[in-house]
């Protein structure tokens, strides 16, 4: 098997949430808010079991998206929190930097 191919393991991904945070959650029409945070949390708590290498984004905390759920920072309380300005994960340098660090090609994007 290629490594392409490989299946996800906790051995061989790494997973980043990006912006579970009130406002943004508030444009999600597809599903209930509460399951939709429910089922972030059940992602969170599989991944801390598995001990998955996890970085947590948000943008804007105080000027216009509101604080990441309380609940998904109440698995992780020892991992940074990487505030952004720009609403592109992938443009913020810290954002770049952890996930080169956790070592990981893989990753389990978590977003919204």
């Amino acid at each position: 098997m290629t490594k392409k191919l490989e299946l996800l393991t906790p051995h061989n991904c790494q997973i980043i949430f990006i912006d579970h945070q009130p406002q943004m959650a508030f444009g999600v029409q597809s599903i209930d808010r509460q399951v939709l945070k429910n089922n972030t949390v059940g992602l969170a708590k599989a991944a801390k079991i598995f001990n998955i290498p996890t970085t947590i984004t948000t943008v804007e905390t105080e000027s216009f998206s509101g604080h990441t759920y309380p609940e998904l920072l109440a698995v992780f309380p020892e991992t940074p929190l990487l505030e952004r300005t720009s609403m592109n994960s992938w443009d913020d340098q810290k954002v770049r930097d952890a996930l080169a660090t956790n070592g990981q090609k893989k990753v389990v994007v978590s977003g919204l």
